[in-house]
């Protein structure tokens, strides 16, 4: 690893620190200070350990699929649903594989503002015919058509059928089972236990931390990047380190006429649904009354205009008035170089930190590929 820990304090340190012992040793640096440090050869090892276990993930992915076909029709099953082997084309772009994207990435630069503002308008009635296309759109377009597949045409009864060879009869009961049924689906079965335990082994349970209560289950070693990992925290960790920098954007933001804003449980200002109020409705929605947005979240916005929707032009003008004030905000206060720093520093950090263990668990799905690729020569 290339970072320089943070030294200990000169040793007066120690005295004014009676009750604590004082042995010289340096502390261990935190993931922040180790991202903070990073350097560029860093950034560069870590897209490329990312990027090979995703190819390696990608082949397993596929040989399971053919590993799972065969086993159906070893079960007497000729048409199959192909979505649930669909794979989509790997990403080409490694950065993406860092998800370094801060929540201040969701504010605008002053170019995009003002060409484009927050891009609400391309999800309003008027606007969506002139957005860009969805690149997602492109991509997804192979498992849309399989959508009407030989499959769909089935019977219910031999749809179920195929359902229950491939998941398992006790997955399937779960699945259709009551609202109220028990958060924890049953041990993977039929076909999809078969094969991932041939692969894999058996498999453990496993939860988010965020929502311990449902618990589903896992194939193979997790990535070590993830163990113990918590969105919501490393969130929290982020606001406070950039708590100076966000109250300042905010108070940009009332101090220019812009003010009720708040930031959401995500760490961004959503303006999307404020935004989306002031444009023409969809007139095949004219009379239908929509359930209104719930307290806490029109808490993090002002008030819409009573006035509103208004005519598209004008509804444009003001989400890109209103993008502007937010990047210059962003920009004048330091916002978005602090919270794009600090949100890169703790992802880098955590990788950083745990790089060994992501070598040694990058050797353990090379070994789950050969196994895959055994089996599928058998």
């Amino acid at each position: 690893m290339r970072y320089n820990p943070i030294r200990t304090a000169a040793p007066l340190a120690c005295v004014a620190l009676a009750l604590t012992a004082c042995t010289g040793e340096e502390p261990e640096p935190t993931p922040l200070e180790i991202g903070l440090e990073a350097t560029e050869e860093d950034e560069a090892r870590l897209i490329a350990a990312l990027a090979e276990a995703e190819d390696v993930n990608y082949e397993i992915t596929a040989i399971f699929g053919r590993l799972a076909r065969q086993c159906m029709e070893e079960k007497g099953f000729t048409v199959h649903d192909e979505t649930v082997w669909y794979q989509p084309e790997p990403l080409e772009d490694d950065e993406q594989q860092l998800q370094f994207d801060a929540p201040t990435e969701q504010i605008p630069t002053a170019e995009e503002a003002s060409e484009n503002g927050f891009m609400a308008w391309a999800q309003t009635y008027d606007g969506s015919e002139l957005a860009p296309p969805d690149p997602t759109d492109e991509l997804m377009e192979p498992y849309w058509e399989l959508l009407d597949g030989p499959y769909y045409e089935l019977s219910s009864e031999d749809r179920r059928a195929w359902d229950v060879a491939y998941y398992g009869a006790e997955v399937i009961a779960w699945q259709e089972g009551p609202d109220d049924k028990p958060l924890t689906q049953p041990e993977p079965g039929g076909c999809d236990g078969e094969v991932h335990r041939a692969i894999y082994g058996e498999p453990v349970q496993w939860s988010a931390p965020e929502d311990p209560e449902f618990v589903s289950w896992l194939w193979g070693e997790e990535n070590p990047l993830y163990v113990g990992w918590d969105h919501a925290e490393q969130l929290r960790t982020w606001r406070d380190l950039t708590r100076e920098e966000e109250r300042a954007f905010l108070t940009c933001l009332d101090e220019g006429g812009n003010t009720g804003w708040d930031l959401n449980d995500e760490g961004y200002v959503d303006t999307f649904f404020y935004l989306h109020a002031h444009y023409p409705q969809d007139p095949a929605n004219a009379g239908i009354e929509f359930d209104p947005l719930p307290d806490w979240q029109l808490a993090l916005m002002p008030e819409v205009p009573a006035d509103a929707p208004y005519d598209y032009d004008t509804a444009f003008a003001i989400e890109v008035e209103l993008a502007e004030d937010f990047a210059a905000c962003a920009d004048e206060t330091g916002y978005r170089e602090a919270g794009q720093t600090q949100w890169r520093a703790l992802h880098i950090g955590r990788m950083l930190e745990h790089e060994a263990e992501v070598f040694a668990w990058q050797e353990t799905m090379n070994g789950y590929l050969e196994t895959a690729q055994e089996l599928l020569e058998a």
